[in-house]
């Protein structure tokens, strides 16, 4: 697990994001965090407030993810663009 105890702004979280197309934004519970590989959500890049969170989780430019393995958990990724 990577620097859970650093926290970022929406601005930052989605440049992470594009310049990081395997990342993405998780949430479990009230937690909300930046995973390195959305294949892979345990991993933490840094973690998020959860007003930054939702103003990252309802950008355009993202998109939810139904479906994923980890009961509970919620994920959003970079949206295709092309």
């Amino acid at each position: 697990m990577l620097d859970t105890d650093r926290k970022a702004d929406a601005a930052y979280a989605i440049e992470y994001i594009q310049e990081h197309p395997e990342a993405g934004l998780c949430q479990e519970g009230r937690r909300w965090w930046i995973t390195p590989n959305a294949n892979e959500t345990d991993g933490r890049v840094f973690s998020m407030d959860t007003v930054e969170a939702i103003r990252l989780r309802d950008d355009a430019r993202l998109r939810a993810v139904p479906d994923i393995a980890h009961a509970g958990r919620s994920l959003w990724v970079m949206r295709d663009m092309t």
